[in-house]
């Protein structure tokens, strides 16, 4: 008989749970439904998943570090124009690393892309902005890595290099940029080396 009341009262609970979700909902935000980012977990018996940021630290003093909040930014934190086309393109959340050292500035920037959304559109659409504003296409260290150069010109003093790939959910960016081109080719070059190294397109 108390084996019977026991049940009974795990019954009772489960229903009046299941009763308060139909009538209140989950609690869930219903504004970040369309925000939702999947990451693959490639070993779930990792206590935290290394796929959730897959970009390494730069050298140098760190300016910007989003990189180390779960949920990152908005798409806000980049230029206008580029926030905005990432967003139409499905960018939600923004992880990044930007640090300077010797005149040069570096960054790895992690874009990711809402379920349901085509991190190749954000690439496509990114270069195509990059294009435009131009930036000429450079030598790439990968055929799935799209890299573009920006020379000193018009009173412009600043050489820099930007490369783009998809990750999983993720829009990868490669930057480096600074007035001395032999620091800026072999800054970018060494970090482009090392974040392919661990994070290749996928």
């Amino acid at each position: 008989m108390r084996i019977h009341i026991v049940v009974l009262v795990h019954v009772l609970l489960a229903a009046l749970a299941v009763g308060a979700i139909a009538v209140w909902g989950t609690g869930a935000d219903p504004a970040l439904a369309g925000q939702r980012v999947t990451v693959p977990d490639r070993d779930p018996r990792l206590p935290d998943n290394p796929e959730r940021l897959a970009i390494v630290r730069p050298p140098g003093v760190l300016v910007t570090d989003t990189a180390t909040v779960k949920q990152g930014t908005a798409p806000s934190v980049l230029p206008e124009g580029e926030a905005e086309v990432l967003t139409d393109a499905g960018v939600v959340e923004v992880n990044a690393y930007v640090a300077r050292e010797d005149g040069i500035t570096q960054g790895l920037w992690q874009m990711s892309v809402r379920d349901g959304g085509d991190p190749r559109q954000a690439l496509r659409a990114i270069d195509d902005l990059y294009a435009a504003g131009g930036w000429r296409q450079a030598p790439t260290p990968d055929r799935d890595v799209l890299v573009r150069e920006q020379r000193p010109a018009g009173g412009q003093r600043f050489s820099g290099y930007r490369a783009h790939y998809v990750r999983g959910p993720y829009l990868i960016r490669i930057e480096a940029y600074g007035t001395d081109q032999a620091k800026v080719d072999d800054a970018f070059a060494t970090l482009a080396g090392r974040q392919l190294a661990q994070w290749p397109p996928r």
